[in-house]
Parts: C-alpha cells; structure tokens; sequence
C-alpha cells in the first residue's frame, strides 16, 4: 500500500470516527433535552396535584362550616379569608351556597328585628345605620344583633317606619375577581336592587330611565346566560318585577296623566328611548308596541265614563298580555 492510499484511509478513519463522536454528543444532547423537559413537567404535575388536593380540602372545609353555621357571618368570614384559593367553579358553588344560607335565614333574622326593644333602639339612632356606626348602639343586645348581621353580609333598611335587614349583595362584589361571568353579573343585578330598591311603597323611588336600564340589564343576563342557575331566578325579576312596572305602572306611581288621560311625559320619554336604542331587546319591542297602539288612539290611554276613568280596551288588553307577550320573545330569541 503507497503512502497515498495509507494517507487516504487515516483521514478516512478520521473522519469516521469525528462523526460517529458527534452523534453521540448530538443523541446527548437529545436525551439530556428530553430529560431536562421530562423534569420540567413533573413538578408542574404534582404541583397540580397538590393544588387540586388543597382545593378539594378547602372545599371539604368550607362545607364544614356551612353545615355548622348558626350566622351568615360564619361563612362570610371563611370566604374572606380563603376564596381566593378556591378556583373559579369552586368559587363560585361557595358563594351560591351562601346565598342559600340567606335563603333559609333571612325570614328569622328579619324576625329578630321586630323582638322586644329592638325597632325602638334603632330609630333613636342617626341613620344610616352600618359597621362605621353600629358600635355605638347603646343595648348591648341589640348592638351584638345589628353587628352580627352587618358582618355577615347583610344591611338594614329603613321602610314604612320599620328597620329590618335584607341581603347586601354589593358585598359579594369584592370576590368579582374570583367568580365567573355570569355570577360577578347576577351579582351586579341584584346589588343595583339592594343598594337602591326600583320601587317601596307600592311606589317607582328611581327613574322611568333606571328603570328601563334595569329591565334592560336583567333581559341582557337572560339572552347571554340561559343555562345558569340564577335563570329562573332573573327571569322572574325581569318579567314580573321592572318590565311589569315599566308596562303597567305602580299603584303609586301610575304610568298615565289622570288629567290628560296619556302618558306621563317622562315614561313616554323612555319608551321612545327604549324603541329606537334597543330596538332588538324585548324591552325596546314591547315600548315600541305600546306606542304604536297609543299613536293609533291619538296618545289617549283611558277615557271618563260613569264609572270613573277606565282604560281604552286595548290598552287593557296590551297591559294583561304584556308578560305571554314578552314570554314569547324571550323563548323565541
């Protein structure tokens, strides 16, 4: 063999050898990748288990005390300090069961407002009455009442002379951050409702316009969140609560001028703003079709008679089919 071909063969080999290094540094590497991705994800894993582990022993927890619970504060004090490692879904089944508390113990607590001393304590006191003031009720009994129910999520309202409490759901929009959509919104709808009632008195305390955005506002949460559980809840808020009053008016806050016989200027103003503005929204349709009858009467909605003012036919009609009407849409839409 010439020098040539020996020089040949040894960069030859050479080579060879150069290369089969480097797949093995380059399957190296691969596995070592591998590897390093390999552990990456086994500390995410347990790190989800254990989460999912804490959460279930939250939950277990929070069971515990609603079960037990004799208050709402109770609960409302386990939420503050631990919803935030809930989870959304978990989050979410916490708060509606402390709205099936307030179910269950809103008639009695309500009750123990009306016991002895109690009404007198309390409408010698400056209102409003809330945590910032509640300490100073001079009856230690009372004042032990008034805060209990303060700190579990409740207010006090002042009606007809009576001082009672009511769910405070402006309380609950603390956690919005923890919640889903169409809780955080079932909860907005109701704190509108408990932070300023529509109506007291068999009368409208807000405007025809918040009462149109209020209709507006529970039709909207029926449309996007059908298969909530507060649905049948809502529904009834919407149909038989702002939209029956947007329609009909309440006994103390009627919807036509007994002296013109049409309608009041203001409701008239919303329905139009209604009709042209959400004129898709069962709201603005059914405002729409109220006018359109009023229109064809000249604007008159009642008539005098021997036996006092009555409503045209067709409005009377239009105001008793007004819910099977808006029923319909809803279920069409």
């Amino acid at each position: 063999m010439n020098s040539r071909l020996k020089q040949s063969l040894y960069i030859l080999l050479t080579i060879c050898i150069a290369l089969g290094l480097m797949g093995c540094s380059k399957a190296k590497q691969n596995e070592d990748a591998v590897r390093g991705v390999q552990e990456a994800k086994e500390p995410a894993s347990i790190d989800a288990v254990e989460k999912n582990s804490d959460q279930d022993d939250l939950i277990h927890k929070f069971n515990t005390v609603v079960g037990t619970a004799k208050q709402a504060s109770d609960i409302v004090s386990f939420l503050n300090e631990n919803l935030n490692k809930a989870g959304q879904n978990n989050a979410d089944q916490m708060v509606r069961k402390l709205y099936a508390f307030y179910a269950k113990d809103l008639q009695s607590s309500q009750e123990a407002f009306f016991g002895e001393n109690v009404q007198k304590v309390l409408t010698e006191m400056d209102w409003p009455i809330t945590s910032a003031n509640a300490g100073s009720i001079p009856d230690e009994t009372v004042r032990q009442l008034v805060v209990t129910k303060l700190s579990g999520g409740y207010k006090l309202v002042w009606v007809e002379g009576t001082i009672y409490p009511i769910v405070d759901y402006s309380n609950q929009q603390k956690y919005s951050m923890y919640l889903s959509k169409p809780l955080n919104s079932y909860i907005a709808l109701k704190a509108a409702e408990s932070t300023g009632p529509a109506a007291m008195d068999a009368g409208l305390v807000i405007t025809w316009n918040e009462l149109e955005n209020r209709a507006i506002m529970a039709e909207t949460f029926l449309k996007d969140y059908p298969d909530t559980p507060e649905y049948p809840e809502v529904e009834g808020i919407y149909l038989d609560g702002y939209l029956k009053m947007y329609m009909n008016g309440l006994p103390n806050t009627p919807i036509f001028n007994s002296s013109s016989l049409k309608l009041v200027k203001d409701v008239k103003a919303s329905y139009v703003n209604a009709s042209s503005n959400n004129p898709n929204m069962i709201t603005g349709i059914m405002a729409s079709r109220f006018l359109e009858i009023l229109e064809k009467t000249g604007g008159v909605a009642m008539v005098r008679g021997p036996g006092g003012i009555q409503l045209l036919p067709e409005v009377d009609q239009f105001q008793k089919n007004y819910r099977s009407e808006a029923l319909k849409l809803l279920h069409d839409t």
